[in-house]
């Protein structure tokens, strides 16, 4: 597997970088702030992170988690002194492959890591690819349906086309270019008509947004 480490005590992104080495996995980078990290991880798509949760920089590891999860759905192994209920509960949410509590052991890193392969192999090979989720949606493909709590939200042919292309490609950008060969084909629309659709189709989605990424195009996001 393809890892990244996100750790500020050197002496530890060290012991796990050898120990998940010694696995025969690839440590893709080791990184102590967040905001480096996800410039890095942009580009280098690991398949987990060990992330831990009070990092240097001006975001702490549950936000860099939560950008993540929601744009890259890169999950986490969240590092962390801090064990209590509290910080558990702040990050179950974002469904976490596991905890590493301070102080650990190297057994603890390998068992960490084989229970992270089982859950990973396990999303991988789920054979119903024709439904995928954020959040409290669901899209199904087959039937071209938009569920919220059970609950089909209706949504006009363009914006039902915007939302499909929108969850088949999650964790991804989806291009400005793309977007409008998807819904309109050939025909030539205004910059007005596009950015209209979009703004609509937000509106429909009151705990997703579509975020416009550096005007290369739009992802799926939770709402934060």
């Amino acid at each position: 597997m393809k890892i990244v480490i996100i750790e500020d005590d050197a002496l530890i992104a060290f012991q796990i970088e050898s120990c998940v080495e010694k696995l025969g996995h690839h440590i893709l980078g080791t990184f102590d702030e967040g905001e480096a990290a996800l410039g890095f991880i942009s580009e280098n798509k690991p398949d987990f992170v060990f992330m831990d949760i009070e990092i240097n920089g001006a975001i702490d590891g549950i936000q860099c988690a939560i950008m993540l999860k929601n744009k890259y759905a890169i999950p986490s192994i969240f590092v962390t002194s801090h064990d209590g209920a509290d910080v558990i509960e702040e990050v179950a949410s974002l469904d976490p492959l596991n905890f590493l509590p301070k102080p650990f052991t190297d057994k603890n890193i390998e068992a960490s890591v084989a229970l992270a392969s089982i859950k990973l192999t396990k999303v991988q090979s789920t054979p119903n690819t024709s439904v995928a989720s954020l959040g409290d949606y669901t899209f199904n493909f087959d039937h071209r349906t938009l569920k919220v709590d059970n609950t089909i939200i209706e949504l006009t042919p363009k914006e039902l086309k915007l939302v499909s292309l929108l969850f088949k490609n999650l964790g991804n950008t989806v291009s400005n270019e793309e977007i409008q060969t998807c819904i309109w084909e050939e025909k030539v629309i205004s910059s007005a008509a596009f950015r209209k659709l979009i703004s609509r189709t937000n509106e429909r989605l009151t705990s997703l947004n579509i975020v416009a990424d550096k005007g290369i195009g739009y992802y799926l996001s939770l709402a934060i």
